[in-house]
């Protein structure tokens, strides 16, 4: 079993319920005593309708004259609904209006009692009235009609006992029995009053609830909005800060990718320079240097050597970064096949033995993801051990990517190096041991990242190394245009 208890109204409520109950009571009392100035007009006319019909003519001798009841019911009749009813329509609502229609209606009762000779059916208009007064829900005005009734009953029954009762005796205890009746069915109808005004209570209660509910409803969705307003322009602010900050870093990186490239062009000359004359010096001088010098003029020479390689592969990873990118139906097995024929002198010195998986097609850039493979494998063929290198180039396709690899089983590196080894000019070994610029694996991330990939290696030490990158199966997001290899010649004849 199940129980619903109600919610107390607190004084708010309770001040709105009262509030609303005033409300439904007013608009009861300013309809109903426009119903009653209806009915007390079309109850004149008919007293007088049946003044005419019952004794329209009175006889004296051979004299004939309206009969007085024709009289009383236009004259009489008139005095008693004239007010009530211009109060009903100037002053509905008030208090007096209607205590005041509660008298003339009783003593409308009273005319057509008299008008019928004291007929008891005419009695029932009484009853009737009663209940119509009833409407008002206001056990007040029983108690006015009441009092009409009882008064009228009483003085008439006394002087005019025929008028009422239509008969000449005994008005005391008719009285005493039609006031018994009045009184009787004013019980039920005050039970009935005060249920109804229970009913409008209940009602009214449960109407101040809901409107102080909605209210807070509103009040709470009015204040989770403007927290919304408030957050959806924090969230605007913070887009356009980060809008702004995406511009201003994407400048830099363009002034810088700008800077790298100009800088690394204008060097190129002279270190080439400097390569040329060292030559030349070691040409000049061939046998007049000691073991120092000639051993000083070979760092000087391998130095010069080592800066135009590192020019040269400076350049190379602004290139890749500045030039444009096609975006085609790229089969990666010819990329692999021609990386594989660009190393296959290097294969074939270390005996290298190479798998391969069946490659798809990718959309990206031929040229590109060529020199990937190519630098993934000849990093495989070059940090190895006494062991030939085996290499595995392989492909797995998972959800809307494909998964791509190079593993070896070369020297491999700590796996804390794992970010490290992507940076430009990051070296884990000196040059004496493994020869290299350190700027592959920085182009090869690159790369992957043009084309909205990604790009990493999972390795052990002595276990070897397993490069992997992810690129989309679907068609990448087209990236923003870089510049074309004509505007890149044109920079390079404008700082030449």
């Amino acid at each position: 079993m199940s129980s619903t208890v109600a919610a107390t109204p607190d004084a708010g409520d309770c001040g709105r319920r009262d509030e609303l109950l005033r409300e439904q009571q007013q608009l009861i009392h300013v309809r109903t005593d426009r119903l009653f100035a209806a009915l007390m007009t079309i109850q004149w006319v008919a007293g007088i309708v049946a003044a005419l019909w019952i004794s329209p003519r009175t006889w004296s001798g051979a004299m004939s004259e309206t009969h007085v009841h024709v009289w009383a019911a236009i004259l009489l009749g008139g005095v008693i609904t004239a007010l009530p009813v211009l109060l009903a329509w100037k002053r509905p609502g008030r208090v007096v209006t209607r205590h005041i229609i509660a008298v003339s209606q009783m003593l409308t009762s009273a005319l057509l009692i008299h008008l019928t000779g004291g007929r008891i059916e005419t009695h029932f208009h009484i009853f009737g009235s009663l209940a119509f007064l009833a409407c008002y829900r206001d056990w007040r005005i029983l108690c006015t009609a009441t009092m009409v009734v009882v008064a009228d009953h009483g003085l008439r029954g006394w002087l005019w006992p025929e008028s009422v009762y239509g008969v000449i005796g005994g008005a005391p205890l008719r009285l005493i029995e039609h006031a018994g009746w009045v009184v009787f069915e004013n019980l039920f109808l005050i039970v009935t009053i005060r249920q109804s005004l229970a009913d409008m209570s209940r009602n009214a209660c449960n109407q101040a609830q809901l409107e102080s509910t909605n209210s807070r409803i509103e009040a709470e969705v009015n204040r989770r909005t403007e927290e919304l307003r408030e957050s959806m322009e924090e969230t605007a602010r913070a887009s356009r800060q980060l809008v702004h900050a995406n511009k201003t870093l994407e400048e830099q990186n363009k002034e810088l990718d700008q800077f790298t490239y100009i800088a690394s062009h204008d060097l190129q000359e002279p270190v080439r320079k400097l390569v040329s004359f060292s030559r030349l010096l070691e040409q000049d001088i061939d046998g007049d240097l000691n073991e120092d010098a000639q051993r000083d003029l070979q760092f000087i020479v391998d130095a010069a050597k080592r800066m135009r390689n590192l020019v040269q592969a400076l350049l190379e990873l602004s290139r890749v970064g500045r030039s444009a990118m096609k975006h085609e139906p790229v089969d990666l097995e010819q990329c692999v096949d021609d990386a594989l024929d660009s190393l296959e002198l290097r294969i074939k010195e270390t005996g290298a033995v190479i798998t391969r998986d069946e490659f798809p097609t990718v959309i990206g850039d031929q040229t590109m993801l060529t020199q990937l493979y190519q630098n993934l494998v000849s990093n495989a063929l070059k940090f190895t051990d006494e062991r030939s290198p085996e290499i595995q180039i392989s492909v797995t396709r998972n959800d809307d990517h494909w998964i791509l690899g190079v593993r070896d089983n070369g020297i491999g590196m700590k796996p804390e190096y794992a970010e490290r080894i992507f940076q430009p000019f990051q070296r884990l070994h000196n040059r004496g041991e493994y020869e290299g610029t350190g700027i592959g694996l920085s182009i090869c991330k690159k790369t992957v990242q043009r084309h909205a990939g990604e790009i990493w290696v999972e390795s052990e030490p002595g276990q070897g190394a397993h490069f992997r990158f992810r690129l989309p199966i679907a068609e990448p997001v087209a990236e923003q245009p870089a510049p074309t290899e004509s505007k890149e010649k044109e920079a390079e004849l404008a700082m030449c």
